[in-house]
């Protein structure tokens, strides 16, 4: 925890501010390589699962995943260079949402796709789909009376049938109840782990980011004058004082270093799956 949270009036120091900005150039220059996966090999472990998921399958869904996390990113690293004066430049709140929305979307793809169990892999992409048609639903029952809702009810309930049938061709599946996914602090810990087990979660780990980002999104005070650059500016008058706002440069950089190698490892997951058989075969021609 002392890597993360420091006092609650400091700024960072000009050596500190320079590594982080090596990170993030380096991270940067890493996210600019990344290439989006190619089309899944015939005969491979996710053109069968593509398959066995076949109202929104699971390929489908890695690619859109991946397209939310490459766009906050893409975004943010925007954001923090400004093309006119080379200056790097960050605000000492609103960044953490993108943060936030690319480490969440690079979460839920691998949590998706990480078991070595094909049944795994394609129950969770059906509870994911599950998931997207009751929000679906849900949406409709708020904007709009329950008459003019009632087609969309529908569609889900319709849908979700479809996901039962293809849950129910996985024969250890079939007697399985469809569920949605577990809740998010649950699937980034299942990304996350730790070693040995039990051990604390590293900084840069997912669960870790996603956790800091969530406290600057929700206005945890006592958390965000730790994790930020908080310069108290007057003496508390018995009841508060005031305190100016500051980015924390080191820890905006090392959050946009942890969701690129995110993205990394989703995409070396999606590769592997798209160019191996079951069996551990590769399909890959020999060089």
């Amino acid at each position: 925890m002392n890597q993360v949270m420091g006092s609650n009036d400091r700024v960072e120091t000009a050596e500190a501010m320079e590594v982080a900005t090596g990170l993030l150039m380096r991270a940067r220059a890493r996210f600019e390589a990344l290439e989006e996966p190619d089309e899944a090999m015939a005969g491979s472990m996710l053109v069968a699962e593509n398959a066995a998921t076949a109202f929104d399958p699971v390929g489908y869904q890695m690619a859109r995943h991946r397209a939310r996390a490459v766009d906050a990113l893409e975004m943010l690293m925007d954001s923090m260079h400004d093309p006119a004066s080379g200056r790097l430049e960050a605000r000492p709140m609103a960044m953490y949402a993108l943060v936030r929305m690319s480490i969440e979307a690079s979460a839920m793809a691998l949590w998706t796709i990480q078991s070595s169990k094909k049944h795994d892999r394609i129950y969770r992409s059906l509870q994911v789909a599950y998931a997207h048609l009751i929000e679906y639903a849900d949406f409709a029952s708020v904007v709009a009376n329950a008459d003019q809702a009632a087609p969309y009810v529908a569609f889900r309930d319709e849908k979700t049938e479809r996901l039962i049938e293809l849950k129910g061709a996985v024969r250890i599946l079939g007697q399985r109840e469809l569920t949605k996914p577990p809740k998010l602090w649950r699937i980034l810990q299942a990304v996350s782990p730790t070693v040995p087990p039990g051990q604390p979660h590293r900084v840069d780990s997912p669960y870790v980011v996603w956790k800091m980002t969530s406290a600057f999104l929700h206005g945890s005070d006592h958390l965000t004058r730790d994790l930020g650059d908080f310069e108290q500016v007057t003496e508390s008058d018995g009841v508060g004082a005031t305190f100016v706002v500051k980015p924390s440069w080191s820890l905006l950089c090392s959050c946009v270093a942890a969701c690129v190698m995110e993205v990394e490892k989703l995409d070396a997951r999606v590769r592997y799956l798209a160019t191996t058989a079951y069996g551990e075969r590769s399909l890959l021609p020999v060089s």
